[in-house]
């Protein structure tokens, strides 16, 4: 039975099929997204009853596995597993060297399967598979976004702040496909949003041209620089990752060696001069990007981060392939 709440509610999500990127996606629907997740995760209601949720994984993962996972279990769904090597069809340029087209695959998988949740090396890939999929293709991230991390992240910051504070973020580090989900989830919410990190890991033109439209359309600023004290003072909230992302590890050493003077560690953290949190969304290198003393500070929010890993993913996952609560679809990646 619906609540009156999801009742009122179903016209944000009808429209959704994949969820590749956040770009698409208006502000109501992102907040939708995030108020059905935490009505989700006080009912326990089993809106995903019979459903199963297929994960291809080419990259390893801790959050977005098992969070999802345990998110999918406790609404009644069943989360099943494949290899990449024979979802994603690996070389499938060269005749007879892979098993079939992903064509041909897709189209089995969805015979079985109520939707696909695929962590990728290349964003191409999950094009390439939502072009083909009659089933909800969800993005558990790839090179270029990350949705799901920024969901969890702007639930963690409503939960701490309330809904209707505007509050100012400073992510510090690299411009990567965390902090390009996470500003874009701010910035349609009507939140101010400022990045520092060295000129040879910086956004360029199109990325910055991208973020500034969002925060003229919706009340919100972006501001960047290559020095952090430029945008730390009053910052509500001072956001890391890692400097060294999946796949890069052959030219850590040479990438690190940017990123001096970006360690987020409590000197930084005063230059907010005020009581911010810290975020990061894991996994985190203790002693490189953020220290011990700011990482495990009680005004750290990383832990609820990881816990809304899973509430979060129920309102993506119930908005897909609920019966219950949602009846048309038509694409919106």
């Amino acid at each position: 039975m619906l609540s009156s709440f999801q009742l009122s509610n179903q016209t944000y999500i009808n429209a959704m099929k994949h969820v590749l990127t956040l770009t698409n996606f208006a502000a109501d629907e992102i907040q939708h997204i995030l108020d059905l997740s935490v009505e989700l995760q006080e009912s326990g209601e089993p809106v995903l009853k019979n459903k199963h949720v297929l994960f291809v994984f080419e990259k390893p993962s801790l959050r977005t596995l098992l969070g999802t996972e345990v998110a999918i279990n406790q609404l009644g769904g069943h989360a099943v597993h494949t290899s990449p090597d024979i979802m994603l069809s690996k070389g499938k340029d060269v005749q007879f060297s892979c098993r079939e087209s992903m064509k041909d695959t897709i189209m089995n998988v969805s015979q079985w399967c109520d939707a696909i949740f695929a962590r990728v090396f290349s964003h191409d890939t999950l094009l390439e598979m939502a072009g083909l999929s009659p089933i909800p293709v969800v993005n558990a991230l790839c090179e270029k976004y990350h949705p799901m991390q920024a969901l969890a992240d702007v639930l963690t910051i409503q939960q701490h702040f309330g809904t209707s504070q505007n509050i100012t973020l400073t992510f510090i580090g690299d411009a990567n496909n965390v902090a390009c989900s996470l500003f874009e989830c701010l910035l349609k919410l009507g939140h101010h949003v400022r990045w520092a990190g060295p000129v040879a890991y910086s956004w360029n033109e199109t990325a910055i041209t991208h973020f500034q439209t969002l925060a003229s359309l919706h009340g919100g600023s972006f501001v960047w620089s290559n020095t952090p004290d430029d945008v730390l003072p009053g910052s509500d909230v001072v956001y890391t990752d890692t400097f060294v992302s999946m796949g890069e590890e052959q030219r850590a050493e040479t990438k690190i060696a940017h990123f001096v003077g970006y360690q987020v560690n409590e000197a930084m953290m005063k230059k907010t001069a005020q009581e911010s949190v810290f975020m990061h969304c894991q996994p985190a290198h203790r002693g490189v990007e953020v220290t011990d003393g700011v990482i495990d500070h009680p005004l750290s929010l990383v832990k609820k981060q990881a816990f809304n890993r899973m509430v979060s993913s129920k309102g993506v996952f119930a908005s897909l392939i609920s019966t219950e609560h949602f009846i048309q679809k038509a694409e919106v990646a």
